[in-house]
């Protein structure tokens, strides 16, 4: 696993694509910094406060390394490096999992960076601020953190089932909000289903939410985590009866 990882990171140093993200993160931080700005005026924000909020926005950034990732396993595919791997004896499910975890540390560690820097500027203007819930924000924090790695993982599967990085990509982005679309369909035939429980959007928690109150965060890890499964279980299976050429 800690080879393949290092190659991951190689490859990541060479592609054009990472570096484009990275672009991205830092567009998104000006624009972070700015917003933040403009809202201060009106509402003051920490630095702590604005630190966590940081981290856990970001979305647009984490779709970007989403592509990136589909563009990974589409190139092995068409250079010939899952075939390599393959022919090498690496488990296949090794190979999955250090591309999980090599995009999701790489995304973790980016918005961790833009975090920072907006929250050391956010406290020079006023003061660190006061960590009321501690262990709300610490939760917080872990959930982001299964979020990214589900996302990343069916960014993996849905390219491995189809080979294509932007299909695999659309899939990966469709997959995980099928309760809202549904919903949406059955609306449109007059049909009132609440899929709000099978939603990640509806537990996922916000900075503007904390309190002392925690029983939230237990369906959140349930709903993130029965997707993170489905995906990989999907993708070891794919990985396993595929016919790599």
């Amino acid at each position: 696993m800690k080879h393949l990882i290092h190659g991951h990171i190689y490859r990541l140093k060479k592609d054009n694509f990472f570096f484009g993200c990275l672009a991205l993160s830092l567009i998104f931080l000006m624009i972070t910094i700015r917003g933040s700005s403009l809202l201060s005026e009106l509402s003051p924000v920490a630095g702590i406060d604005s630190l966590i909020s940081t981290f856990l926005s970001g979305d647009i950034v984490l779709y970007a390394f989403m592509l990136l990732t589909a563009n990974m396993i589409a190139e092995a595919y068409r250079s010939g490096v899952m075939k390599t791997i393959v022919g090498r004896g690496i488990a296949k499910k090794k190979y999955y999992l250090s591309i999980v975890f090599t995009i999701s540390a790489v995304y973790v560690l980016v918005m961790l960076v833009s975090g920072i820097v907006t929250g050391a500027l956010a406290c020079s203007k006023f003061g660190v601020g006061t960590v009321l819930y501690p262990s709300y924000y610490a939760l917080s924090v872990i959930a982001r953190i299964l979020f990214v790695v589900t996302y990343i993982s069916f960014a993996i599967t849905m390219t491995i089932l189809t080979r294509n990085a932007i299909t695999g990509f659309i899939f990966a982005l469709v997959i995980p909000n099928v309760p809202q679309i549904l919903e949406m369909v059955l609306r449109f035939f007059k049909v009132n289903l609440d899929l709000d429980i099978f939603k990640i959007s509806t537990h996922m928690p916000s900075v503007y939410s904390a309190s002392n109150d925690l029983s939230s965060f237990l369906p959140c890890f349930i709903v993130l985590s029965g997707y993170l499964v489905v995906s990989v279980v999907i993708g070891f299976r794919r990985l396993k009866h595929q016919d790599i050429k």
